[in-house]
């Protein structure tokens, strides 16, 4: 019984939320004075808000076509007094979501520094960039417009990163004595690498330049949530020995056109802790496209 009662009284709570925000949105603005004494008014259908699932992006309080009207493949649903609109892959050029679903380039170990290690040791150590590929998932993410033209915005994403760092010739590492160390492998090794996997959140600022030209740049954020070393033949993989930071943060940047842009990570943290692997930092570039 008192469970009914209080999902009765919670849906009308909802209802009266929902009347008023409608009744709100037809009525609500704000006026700005601007230099020429002109009054530029700004109403709650603006659609400064929107919010990126999986490509299809949620723009709320206003039109999307109303901001890009040059958009073709736009799939929306409007109406007059609508409150979230829905549409795939961005309003054309004058979308602030610049994060594609997925990213794929290549990962390095930059700066790399042996310095604790012997001699022979150090040159085992060294990270291979060849088939080193970095993969980010970009599930979400959340863009607000910072002016009325839609040139500018801020983006938050949240989703996953996966770095394979591939080793020089028949290696992999091992912790000992307080520090990762190279390991000699014997038989067919056809591929050594460090995997490392991370929830992955990039903050940006976008500017939409003209013609669908834009540029992006911001801060990430990484935290690590697996690791392991894997080889094949036969396929092995080792776990819970890599002593990777657990945090990382780093400047990424990107520069595009409509659908397709290329991507920078630098990280500013070791990738490894302090005093139990060879120092270098993250380093990560490739390509995104946008759906």
């Amino acid at each position: 019984m008192k469970r009914t009662v209080t999902l009765l009284t919670l849906s009308i709570l909802l209802c009266a939320v929902a009347s008023y925000a409608q009744e709100a949105d037809s009525t609500q603005m704000s006026t700005i004075p601007l230099n020429d004494g002109k009054e530029n008014i700004i109403s709650s259908k603006d659609g400064n808000l929107s919010i990126t699932i999986a490509g299809m992006n949620f723009e709320i309080g206003g039109t999307p076509a109303a901001h890009a009207p040059e958009a073709t493949s736009q799939r929306a649903h409007k109406s007059k007094n609508q409150r979230v609109n829905f549409s795939f892959g961005g309003f054309g050029g004058t979308s602030l979501d610049h994060l594609a679903i997925v990213e794929i380039g290549v990962n390095t170990l930059t700066n790399a520094d042996y310095s604790m290690y012997s001699p022979e040791e150090a040159a085992m150590m060294p990270f291979g960039s060849r088939k080193s590929v970095y993969t980010a998932l970009n599930v979400t993410s959340m863009e607000v417009a910072l002016n009325k033209r839609r040139t500018l915005g801020f983006q938050m994403g949240v989703g996953f990163s996966m770095e394979n760092y591939t080793f020089a010739d028949r290696y992999t590492l091992r912790y000992e004595d307080g520090l990762m160390r190279p390991v000699a492998l014997d038989g067919d090794i056809k591929k050594s690498k460090l995997v490392a996997n991370y929830l992955h959140m990039p903050f940006l600022l976008n500017w939409n330049i003209k013609r669908g030209f834009f540029i992006s740049a911001g801060i990430n954020l990484d935290i690590l949530i697996g690791s392991h070393l894997a080889y094949k033949r036969p396929k092995t993989t080792i776990e819970g020995e890599v002593t990777l930071n657990p945090v990382q943060v780093g400047m990424t940047a990107r520069i595009g056109w409509r659908k397709l842009y290329g991507f920078v990570n630098y990280s500013f943290m070791e990738m490894f802790r302090p005093n139990t692997g060879p120092g270098g930092k993250r380093l990560s570039a490739g390509i995104g496209l946008l759906f």
